[in-house]
């Protein structure tokens, strides 16, 4: 009887401590060395280059505030963050948005790079998509990017870029040794968009170590490949020709990729967790510009 009046004892003892530290947990921040910044600089510099102007949905979210609660607040390491987006369009394109989780709001410290393009219909062109993620508990530093093909019928990755994908080439040799292999997960959680994914995917993730030499040099690196990915991705969008013809077919396969997106991104439950009633106007409207009712 003593015995399990002990053990009943260290257990609740042990579940206080749990709860303290629960409670009292903020994961650390860790620097981006200026480059997520850097990124959204140069892309807006960019995307203003070929006369890309700021859709509404812009200052829709300019003082947008998002509320968490656990374990989001944990996860972010704040009960309150922004989102504060930049989305651009022209001529080209349909969507051209940079997303960021600032933390807290009004900071300049910032969770993530993502950038979405989605060029318009009448265009043969790929979808350019990249998340570039600082560490969270639980979750190590990763960056994904790709140029998602709607139509492998009719659309070639290597055509759109001609000439270009050799900067697509050079970017890759840059980050080769960060790509993430198969042991360590790569494609694991995104394998229902194997048909979509280029030969040209980063899936990268940020060294383990405590050397900020290390992480520095990981940062700078993937911001240079980066740039060199989206400069030729932009050349290439804006001499690409226009097929009138083809804008229908292209609008539907992209809204069918949408819905594959909604039906089966692990992000998408976060996000609707995260966001609320705000989840809808950020994500079909922000990121894909696109009309289209979403299937549970």
């Amino acid at each position: 009887m003593k015995i399990v009046k002990i053990i009943g004892i260290v257990l609740l003892l042990l579940i206080i401590a749990i709860g303290i530290f629960i409670a009292t947990f903020q994961p650390p921040e860790y620097s981006d060395f200026g480059v997520y910044t850097n990124l959204r600089n140069y892309t807006t510099t960019l995307l203003k280059k070929y006369g890309a102007t700021e859709r509404p949905i812009t200052q829709d979210f300019s003082e947008l505030t998002l509320q968490l609660s656990f374990p989001f607040n944990k996860l972010f390491g704040s009960d309150v963050i922004a989102v504060p987006i930049k989305s651009f369009q022209n001529d080209r394109m349909g969507v051209a948005t940079i997303s960021q989780f600032q933390v807290p709001p009004g900071s300049d410290y910032y969770r993530d790079f993502t950038l979405h393009i989605r060029p318009e219909y009448g265009l043969k062109a790929p979808i350019f998509h990249i998340d570039f993620m600082k560490p969270s508990p639980g979750t190590p530093g990763l960056c994904s990017m790709d140029f998602f093909n709607p139509d492998t019928e009719n659309i070639s990755v290597d055509e759109f870029f001609g000439t270009e994908i050799e900067s697509v080439k050079e970017a890759l040799s840059l980050i080769e040794r960060y790509q993430r292999s198969v042991e360590e997960g790569r494609g694991k959680i995104t394998a229902y968009l194997d048909p979509y994914k280029s030969d040209y995917r980063f899936e990268l993730m940020e060294p383990p170590t405590d050397s900020e030499k290390i992480r520095e040099e990981y940062y700078t690196t993937v911001e240079k490949a980066v740039k060199l990915v989206l400069t030729a991705y932009l050349k290439s969008l804006h001499r690409a020709a226009v097929d009138p013809d083809y804008a229908q077919v292209h609008e539907e396969k992209t809204k069918d990729l949408v819905q594959l997106f909604y039906k089966n991104d692990f992000a998408i439950a976060l996000g609707k967790r995260v966001f609320k009633e705000h989840f809808e106007k950020y994500w079909l409207d922000g990121f894909w510009n696109v009309q289209v009712e979403l299937e549970d």
